[in-house]
C-alpha cells in the first residue's frame, strides 16, 4: 500500500509539472502573439477615423471568421487568468477524482469520496478566488498609470481614439491583454467604450464600466474628458492605498478566519489517511455517526461565523 501511494504522489508531481510548463508555455504563446498584433498595427498605421467608425463611407471590413462558442466556465477562468477550454476543468476533475480514490481506499470506506471531493472543490474554490482577486488588483494597480499616459497624449493635441492606441501599447500584462481586446473589437466596428464594455466584461470592475462611460460621453458630445481621466486616476490611487492600509489592519483577523474554519476538517482527513483503524468507530458505530454529523453541523455554524466576521471588516 505504501508503494502505491509514493507511486500516486510521484504520478500527481508529474501532472502538476506538466500543468505548470502548460501554463507557462501558454502564457509565453499569448506575449509572442501580442508582440506580432502590435507589430502588424504599427505597419498597418490605421487612420483615427476608421478605428473609431466614424467614417459612413469607410469600406468594409473583411467578415470575421465565426468565434467559438464560449463554454459556461470561461469567464471564471478568464476572469482567474487563465486558460478557457476544456483541458483545466478535466484536469482538475481527475485529480479530485484520484484524491477521493485515494482516500477512500486508505480508510476503506465510501463516505470518503464525497467528503475528499468537497474539500478538494473548497481548496480549489479559495485558490481561484485568491487568483481573481490577485488579477483584479494588478489591473486596478495598473490604470492609473495608464490613464496618465491617456491625459498626457490628450493634452498634446490627439484624439482620445489615437492616444487610447498609443497609451495601450506601453501598458504591461495583464492589462495590456484587455487593451488589445478592446482594439480588436474596436476595429471590427465597434465604438471604443462599447469594445471597452464587451472586453472588460468578464472581470466584472466598476472602474472600467465608469471608463467605458466616460469615453462614450467623450466621443459622442465632447468635452474635457482629460479633467474627468485625472481625476479618476487621482481617486483610484488613493482607493488603493486606503485599501492596502485596510488590508494591512484586517489580515491578521481574516487569516485566523480562515485557518480556524479549514483547520477541523483538514486535520480530521490527515488524521484519517494516517491511522484508519484509529478513526473506524467514528464511521462505522451509531456514536461516532452522532459524534461526525454534530462536527459537521458545529463546522458549519463555525464557519458561517467566521464568514460573516471577515465580511464586516
Amino acid at each position: 500500500m505504501t508503494g502505491v501511494l509514493l507511486l500516486c504522489s510521484a504520478v500527481l508531481v508529474l501532472v502538476a509539472a506538466a500543468i505548470e510548463l502548460w501554463w507557462g508555455a501558454a502564457r509565453r504563446e499569448r506575449q509572442r502573439a501580442s508582440l506580432q498584433h502590435t507589430e502588424q498595427r504599427l505597419a498597418a498605421a490605421l487612420p483615427v477615423t476608421q478605428l473609431a467608425g466614424m467614417s459612413p463611407r469607410a469600406p468594409a471590413a473583411a467578415p470575421a471568421a465565426p468565434a467559438p462558442a464560449a463554454l459556461p466556465w470561461d469567464a471564471l477562468l478568464q476572469r482567474a487568468g487563465l486558460r478557457g477550454g476544456w483541458t483545466l476543468p478535466l484536469v482538475w476533475l481527475v485529480s479530485g477524482l484520484l484524491l477521493a480514490w485515494l482516500a477512500a481506499a486508505r480508510i476503506g470506506t465510501a463516505w470518503m469520496w464525497p467528503i475528499t471531493l468537497a474539500l478538494f472543490a473548497l481548496v480549489l474554490g479559495v485558490w481561484l478566488s485568491r487568483r481573481i482577486l490577485g488579477l483584479q488588483r494588478r489591473l486596478l494597480r495598473q490604470l492609473p498609470d495608464f490613464l496618465d499616459n491617456l491625459v498626457r497624449l490628450t493634452a498634446l493635441g490627439n484624439s482620445l481614439q489615437m492616444a487610447f492606441q498609443t497609451a495601450s501599447q506601453q501598458v504591461p500584462a495583464p492589462l495590456r491583454g484587455l487593451l488589445d481586446d478592446t482594439l480588436s473589437g474596436a476595429r471590427s466596428g465597434l465604438d471604443l467604450d462599447r469594445a471597452l464594455s464587451q472586453a472588460s466584461r468578464p472581470y466584472r470592475l466598476e472602474v472600467l464600466d465608469v471608463l467605458a462611460v466616460v469615453l462614450g460621453v467623450s466621443i459622442r458630445i465632447g468635452g474635457r474628458s482629460d479633467q474627468i481621466l485625472q481625476r479618476m486616476s487621482d481617486f483610484m490611487r488613493d482607493l488603493e492605498q486606503a485599501q492596502q492600509e485596510l488590508m494591512a489592519t484586517t489580515s491578521e483577523t481574516r487569516m485566523s478566519a480562515w485557518v480556524l474554519g479549514l483547520l477541523p476538517p483538514l486535520c480530521a482527513l490527515l488524521m484519517a489517511i494516517a491511522s484508519p483503524d484509529f478513526f473506524q468507530p467514528v464511521l462505522h458505530a451509531p456514536l461516532g455517526h452522532k459524534l461526525l454529523g454534530a462536527a459537521l453541523l458545529l463546522e458549519l455554524i463555525g464557519g458561517f461565523l467566521l464568514y460573516r466576521l471577515a465580511r464586516s471588516l
